[in-house]
This record gives C-alpha cells, sequence and structure tokens, in this order.
C-alpha cells in the first residue's frame, strides 16, 4: 500500500505537485508528468521499462514521461515532484524529445546529484514555515530545478526505451480492463479478443512491456485487493477468494502464501488493527482508535534538509499579521437571551475502574469545586476488573457490586451524578474471547447469552435502588454500550440487529423495574462531513418496537472519514473551521424530520480529535478551539461532554512524555491544560447572553457584564489530512497559516457608575503548561520540584483596573493568536 501525501502547494501557473510517500508497494504505471524521486530514508526497489535499480538513502532518479515503473519497499520514505510537460515548453519547443538521464544508483558520480538535492531542500526549508511571499519563492526554486535538469540531465533520447502513443492507449486499455474486471473469471483468451489479437502475441506483447506474465499481473492485482479484504473481520477466508476473482480458496491460500510467506489467517491475526476503519456490509465508516500522532515527517525531512544545505537559511521570527473588528456596540441594558450552561452537563472519564485511582479522583475534586458538571459519562462499568460478573461450578450467575459501590459513592460525594452505561462484556459472558479493543483487552463482544445478561441488569440496577434508593437512582440517566454504530473490530457488532436485540432486552429490563428510570441511548458515533445515517435507522427501529429512548446521547469528533478508505494509516481531521455547528445544523434538522425532536440530547463525548497522541491537544490550539465551538454554540444541545477529563486512563499505554497530545483537560499529573482553562472561563459567564458574533460571547449577571474573547485559527490542510512536515515536541504552532493578533473594540451602553475590569488571559505566555515547559527546556521526565513549579505557574494571568462610566463604557482588547480572554465587568456599589 502506498501512502502518498501532497505538502505543498505551488501556484497555479505552475503545474506542478510535491508529495511525500511512505509506500509498501505500488504497481505497474506511468504518466505523461516527469517524476522525480528522491529517496530520503529506507531502501526501494524500483522498476522502470523493465530495468530494475535499488534506490538506498539519498538516492535520486527521474521518471520520465510515459515511462512504466514499479516501486516496492519495506518501509520507506520519498520526495516526488511531479513536473507537467507544459511547464517544460517554455524551455523547449520540443517536448516529444525531451528525456533526462538523472540516476544515482547507476551513476559513479554522486556530486553530480548534490545541486538538485539542494535545491528540493530549499524548497522543503522554505515552506516549513512559509511567509506571505513563498509563491515568489516557490517559483524561482521551481525554475532553478528545471534550469540544473535541462543543463546537466537532459540528453537526445537515444536508445530509449519510448512508448508510442498507440502502444500506450493499447496498455492502458488492457490494464483497465483487469483493473475493472479482475474479480470476474478474465482470462488472456478474453483479453486477446477484445483487443482483436491472437493470444501469443498479446502474451509476448504484455510480457515486453509490463516485464511479467498476463496471468502473474492478475495474480498480484486480486492479492493487492485480497489483502485489504483480510482487514475486514466481518468476510470469511472464502469470501475474501470469491469476490477477488480467485477460482477457489485453495488457489488463493497458495497465491498468498507464495507471495507474503505466510496463510492468509495468520496474517490477518497479525493486521488486525490496522483497518479498524473497514467499512461492513451493515457499517458506515469508523475510525481507528489507536491511531497514533498525526504522520510526521519531519524528523526525516530535517536530516535530509540539514545533509543538503550547507548553509541553512537563517530561521527569522515569523512576522504576525493583526486585525481589527469595526466598532461592537453592545446593548447593556433590555432583555437578554437567558443561558443554561449546558456544558457543565457533563464531563468524561474513560473506565470505571479509573474513578478509584488517586489522582482521578483529584482531577475530579478540583473540576467539581472549581466549575461544577452535574453527571459523569464512563464506560467499562460491567468490564473484568470491576469484578461484577462471575459464573459457579455450575454455570450460574455470581454478582459482585463491590467496586461498583465505591465508584459511584465517591461521585455522589462530590455531586456528581453517573450515566450508568451498561458495558462491556464479562468475559464469562463473552460470545467471543478475541474480540477485544484497547491496551487492557477490554471484550466487546455480545452476550452469548441474553438471559444471563438480563439477569445481570436486573440485579445490578435492583441493588443500586437498594443502596441509593429509588428517587436518588431516578435522577441518573441509563443506557447500553459505546458507540455501537462503530466496526465490528470496535465497539459494534457484525449486523446491527443484535445491537437492536441488547438494546431491547436491556431497556425492557430496566423498565420493568421502574418506568421513571431515564434510559436513553445509543452512543452513536459522528464526525465532520459524515450523516447520521446509522443514529436515526436506531431511532426508528426502537419507535417500531415500543422502546424509544428517554434521551439521545451521541459523541462528535472533528476528524474526517469522508476520504478516509480504511488503509492509510493517518488520522484526518476537519478541513474547515465551521463543521462543529454543521454537525449541530445537520442533527437538529433530520431530528425535526423524524419526529424526534422533543427526545433530549446529551453530546456526551466530543473533541477535535480522537488521537491521544496530536500534539496540538496540549496547546492553546485547543482552548480556543473549545471557546471557539461551545460559544457559536450554546445550549443548542442538552449536553457538551468534553473528552476527557485526564490523560490518566488506561485506553493506550501511558507516555513517558507529559505532553503527549492527550486529550485529557488536565496531565496525567493534575497540571492544567489551556483546555481546562476554557471550560474556567466558561464557568463565569453570566445567565443572560446580551451580544455574540465573530470572537466574541458577551453575557450579564447580576453583578455586571463578562465578555468572552478568542483568537482562534485553524491549521492548514495538510495538517488536515493527517500530516506534518514541520511539528515537532517542541515547535506545535507551525501548521497555522497567517496567524495574527486580533483587536478588538466595543462599547457598552447604556452604563453609569464606577466598574472594575478583572482580565483573565491565556495564550503562549500565560497559562499554557506546555508552552511553560518548552520554555524551561523539559522533555521528558521531571523532579516533582519541576511539576510543582509547572503546576504553580501554568494559571491565567490575571490584571485588575477600575473604570468610570457616564452613558458608555469602552473596552478594547487585543489578543495573541489563540488567546481566549475573559473580561469581567463587575459593578462597585459605592455606599
Amino acid at each position: 500500500m502506498e501512502f502518498r501525501h501532497e505538502v505543498i502547494s505551488f501556484p497555479k501557473q505552475l503545474p506542478i505537485k510535491f508529495f511525500l510517500h511512505r509506500i509498501g508497494q505500488v504497481n505497474r504505471h506511468w504518466h505523461q508528468s516527469l517524476e522525480l524521486i528522491i529517496n530520503i530514508k529506507g531502501s526501494v526497489h524500483i522498476t522502470v521499462s523493465n530495468q530494475s535499480y535499488e534506490l538506498g538513502a539519498g538516492d535520486i532518479i527521474l521518471i520520465n514521461s510515459n515511462e512504466v515503473h514499479e516501486l516496492h519497499a519495506e518501509d520507506a520514505t520519498m520526495i516526488a515532484l511531479q513536473i507537467k510537460l507544459e511547464l517544460l515548453k517554455e524551455v523547449s519547443t520540443d517536448v516529444q524529445k525531451m528525456y533526462y538521464d538523472c540516476n544515482s544508483a547507476r551513476s559513479g558520480h554522486p556530486d553530480r546529484f548534490k545541486p538538485l538535492k539542494r535545491i528540493v531542500a530549499q524548497i522543503l526549508k522554505y515552506n516549513i514555515h512559509p511567509n506571505e511571499y513563498i509563491d515568489l519563492k516557490n517559483i524561482s526554486l521551481v525554475y532553478e530545478l528545471i534550469y540544473e535538469l535541462g543543463s546537466n540531465f537532459s540528453t537526445d533520447g537515444k536508445d530509449i526505451n519510448s512508448y508510442s502513443q498507440e502502444n500506450l492507449d493499447r496498455l492502458s486499455r488492457i490494464l483497465d480492463y483487469v483493473n475493472s474486471k479482475y474479480s470476474d473469471p478474465i482470462s488472456l483468451q478474453n483479453m486477446a479478443k477484445t483487443e482483436y489479437l491472437s493470444v501469443p502475441y498479446l502474451s509476448k506483447y504484455f510480457k515486453r512491456n509490463m516485464g511479467m506474465s498476463f496471468s502473474d499481473y492478475l495474480k498480484d492485482i486480486r492479492l493487492h485487493h485480497a489483502v485489504n479484504d483480510l482487514l475486514n473481520e466481518s468476510l470469511t477466508i472464502d469470501k475474501v477468494a470469491a469476490q477477488n476473482g480467485f477460482p477457489n480458496v485453495r488457489s488463493f491460500v497458495v497465491a498468498f502464501t507464495e507471495k507474503y510467506g505466510e496463510l492468509p489467517s495468520v496474517w490477518r491475526r497479525k493486521h488486525a488493527g490496522e483497518m479498524l476503519g473497514s467499512i461492513e456490509a451493515t457499517k458506515e465508516k469508523s475510525v481507528n482508535y489507536y491511531q497514533d500522532e498525526p504522520l510526521s515527517y519531519y524528523e526525516d525531512i530535517t536530516a535530509f534538509i540539514e545533509s543538503n544545505l550547507e548553509s541553512a537559511p537563517v530561521d527569522l521570527p515569523q512576522r504576525i499579521g493583526s486585525s481589527r473588528t469595526s466598532l461592537i456596540k453592545v446593548p447593556a441594558a433590555g432583555s437578554g437571551q437567558g443561558l443554561r450552561h449546558h456544558f457543565k452537563n457533563f464531563i468524561g472519564v474513560s473506565r470505571a475502574k479509573e474513578v478509584l485511582l488517586a489522582d482521578v479522583q483529584q482531577a475530579l475534586r478540583i473540576a467539581q469545586a472549581e466549575i461544577g458538571f452535574k453527571y459523569i459519562k464512563m464506560h467499562s462499568l460491567l468490564d473484568d476488573d470491576m469484578m461484577v460478573y462471575n459464573e459457579d461450578a455450575e454455570g450460574k450467575p455470581v454478582y459482585n457490586f463491590q467496586f461498583i459501590e465505591r465508584v459511584f459513592d465517591f461521585l455522589l460525594s462530590i455531586r456528581l451524578k453517573p450515566l450508568v452505561q451498561f458495558s462491556f462484556m464479562p468475559k464469562k459472558l463473552a460470545s467471543n474471547l478475541e474480540k477485544t479493543v484497547f491496551y487492557n483487552h477490554i471484550n466487546t463482544s455480545p452476550p452469548k447469552s441474553i438471559d444471563k445478561w438480563n439477569g445481570l441488569i436486573r440485579a445490578l440496577t435492583q441493588h443500586l435502588i437498594q443502596r441509593y434508593g429509588l428517587e436518588e437512582v431516578r435522577s441518573w440517566l441509563f443506557c447500553v454500550w459505546n458507540e455501537p454504530s462503530s466496526s465490528n473490530l470496535l465497539f459494534g457488532f457484525s449486523h446491527d440487529d443484535i445491537f437492536n436485540q441488547l438494546y431491547q432486552n436491556t431497556y425492557t429490563t430496566v423498565k420493568q423495574i421502574d418506568s421513571a428510570i431515564p434510559f436513553g441511548g445509543p452512543a452513536a458515533f459522528s464526525t465532520y462531513n459524515k450523516n447520521e445515517d446509522w443514529l436515526f435507522q436506531f431511532l426508528n427501529f426502537s419507535r417500531e418496537q415500543g422502546c424509544t429512548p428517554d434521551f439521545i446521547t451521541i459523541h462528535y469528533y472533528d476528524i474526517d472519514l469522508w476520504n478516509y478508505n480504511g488503509q492509510d494509516n493517518q488520522l484526518n481531521l476537519s478541513p474547515v473551521s465551521h463543521s462543529f455547528s454543521e454537525f449541530i445544523d445537520r442533527l437538529k434538522q433530520r431530528l425535526h424530520e423524524s419526529r424526534f425532536e422533543s427526545l433530549p440530547v446529551y453530546l456526551t463525548e466530543w473533541n477535535s480529535t480522537v488521537s491521544h497522541k496530536d500534539l496540538m491537544s496540549d496547546t492553546c490550539f485547543k482552548s480556543a478551539y473549545i471557546i471557539k465551538n461551545l460559544t457559536e454554540n450554546y445550549d443548542r444541545l442538552d449536553a457538551f461532554g468534553y473528552w476527557l477529563l485526564t490523560d490518566l486512563h488506561e485506553e493506550n499505554l501511558l507516555p513517558q512524555q507529559l505532553f503527549h497530545g492527550g486529550l485529557g483537560l488536565f496531565t496525567y499529573n493534575n497540571i492544567k491544560k489551556p483546555s481546562y482553562h476554557a471550560f474556567s472561563f466558561l464557568n463565569k459567564l453570566g445567565n443572560e447572553r446580551i451580544a455574540g458574533g465573530d470572537g466574541y460571547f458577551i453575557t450579564r449577571s447580576s453583578t455586571g457584564f463578562q465578555i468572552l474573547l478568542h483568537n482562534y485559527h485553524h491549521y492548514d490542510e495538510v495538517y488536515a489530512k493527517g500530516v506534518s512536515i514541520s511539528i515537532s515536541y517542541h515547535e506545535r504552532y507551525s501548521h497555522f497559516p497567517a496567524k495574527s493578533r486580533k483587536e478588538f473594540n466595543f462599547e457598552l451602553a447604556p452604563v453609569s457608575g464606577t466598574y472594575d475590569l478583572v482580565e483573565h488571559l491565556v495564550n503562549q505566555q500565560f497559562g499554557s503548561a506546555f508552552d511553560n515547559e518548552n520554555n524551561i527546556g523539559g522533555a521528558m521526565e521531571h523532579s516533582a520540584d519541576e511539576i510543582h513549579y509547572l503546576r504553580s505557574i501554568s494559571v491565567p494571568k490575571l490584571s485588575k483596573s477600575r473604570v468610570h462610566a457616564s452613558g458608555a463604557l469602552p473596552i478594547q482588547a487585543i489578543l495573541e493568536p489563540f488567546e481566549i480572554r475573559l473580561i469581567e465587568i463587575i459593578e462597585r456599589i459605592v455606599p
């Protein structure tokens, strides 16, 4: 499989594309454009016009127009520039005769290729931190590259294995036919008949042009598609063989073993985690929760630049522009819009057992004392580490709810009510012991006995009522399972009716005990640019069966699955800044159209990414992201449960680095991140909204006014595609084009009297724990004193002044990029 990322966008007048590749296998193909390839890491086996070469790190080769070529590598990183022929028409009148002999793998003069690599290194260097004049620099470097190719590598094209257009057209038809019909029982005889050629002639023609027989090529194509299908656990080996054109399973197994050196079943077990986003017959696109940080080429690119630029361009301080709003007049009197602050209705901890960890309890105590959430969402209440379910020698259920009691006792002691999510499956009840996720191998298979499952739910619900009282339990929320709309390799099941049965049984069991207990569902998973069909199919089922949930739970992550193919290992993010609002718009529209708009909608998980290693999650980007999206959609849903409270969780192996890009509001040792301060600012808002717009949200309370500001910037298209050419542990703000300060000018009227202006702000200089760590030079382990110091200095900046107003009060604020600021205007009562 090939992962290719276009990381530099050239001006439209330059018909050139710049890619970074991480390749495994690229089958034979050709194109009219020239392609300059530089291998910067690993080893690549490349075949060009039936001539094979081994490219080591630092080797360079140019593929000429219409040369058939293929590449194979275990793990290699390459730079590729595709240059369209129209660019060369400016320097040569006969484009068809252009040929460049540029291949360091067969040349004994490595110094000859240094100028080319120097130019490419310069292109990379200048585009890592571009300014507004980058197009001019790129144009000059591209023409310098063309000059170098033309001056030192152009030949007259003699003795070159060139292809006529007629020949290429025929070859293209043959390959298109094979690639579109590979699943059918096609043969060389079929192809010869289609092309009006004899079988012997076509056989020799194909081998001469492709360097392999027709049957071998067809087998390779079938295996290429079969490998992807093997990652879909819902398909049997027989089904994979049949739908990829193999006449029987034995022929598939033999061909697969010859190429990959192991049986398909063995290969599948080894690679099961690589395609958790597989598209199954009954599933929507899902996401790989094992995703690491965005695919970073930073180290490879840095090494290439340093080795090919004798004198690297000096890094100048980045220019930061500025923007100014016109005067915003704020009506200080009159009625405003009432606010209910639904962002406080939910907070999330990953697994129920984690609530018993001392550091998690401390984080919850701090959040409750300073913000005060109402409900907590957590999964894994029934996991084996909670010791809830066992069976005796005769197979009779044995229940033990002591750990659940300790979890709930603590939560209630800090005024948090649980969302009682019945998940996941105790092993003694699991129908498939191999279906597990996360570091602790949580079992996500359906129950092997629905009667025993119902018995567990009944016993636990009755126990909770007995211990905490019916009135208290009625104030909680109940549901079953987590993200059943996801892949069968995650939380979902192979068929939707399996979850529907599980939901209906659980709903009925709880309602038979007490019909007033709120029971909801189904924690459906949603993302940018993705419809909610699964959710509404479930809701229609529940209405038809008389088990409509009392409320809806849903998750939203700002990731892009629209173009996700389930193969590429990086995680795509939303390319637009308003996708969160669009998600709420389409959800509310469909709820209205389906007549479910009366149901409360609790967003119990949301974030910009699902990755626990997105380095921007520790930065001021995330605090601005939170303020922007919550103020633009304030109270539009009944809950906004930000995921996650703390980086201390057991979904993945905990990284050693303190700021590893975790989703938490706290680090794993309870240092507050900028994202936590965002919720602290929101918690200081008044109960009436009197104004709002681009970057500002103004409220009124009994003591005065509150102005909440943000200067959000959205990441660039490259980072949205899950790729980074410039992010490192210490540099995390490089993928934001045109960062600028933002000036706000307000006039509140009518306002008279004396007021205290209290300003709280968080930016890269104040209140950002990551940036503070960066400033003191730390990255890995920290002493207790260093942790204490970081915790003490990572607080918002606070300033206070006194102003007098006679009819109107002017307020001015200039925000740095990613800054959030709360201005409290507190009326002083003069005796």
